[in-house]
């Protein structure tokens, strides 16, 4: 038996506040697997823009962050 078919079945005599909970969890899941998906991603595309840096020489110092006031 498929899973949507189990599914249904299962939550065919379900009272309707049991149905809103499982709809609730359900979209929790979706959302946790996107924001998974999106970290992921973000990571990636970090690494992938920061891949060779370790070899560039400095630009700036230390000094150069420094504010100055007259």
């Amino acid at each position: 038996m498929r899973t949507k078919d189990r599914l249904e079945e299962l939550i065919r005599d379900m009272p309707e506040d049991l149905k809103v909970e499982i709809y609730d969890f359900a979209c929790f899941l979706l959302m946790k697997r996107y924001r998974e998906d999106i970290r992921e991603w973000s990571l990636f595309s970090l690494r992938q823009a920061l891949q060779g840096l370790e070899q560039e020489e400095e630009l700036y110092t230390e000094a150069d962050l420094k504010v100055r006031w007259q």
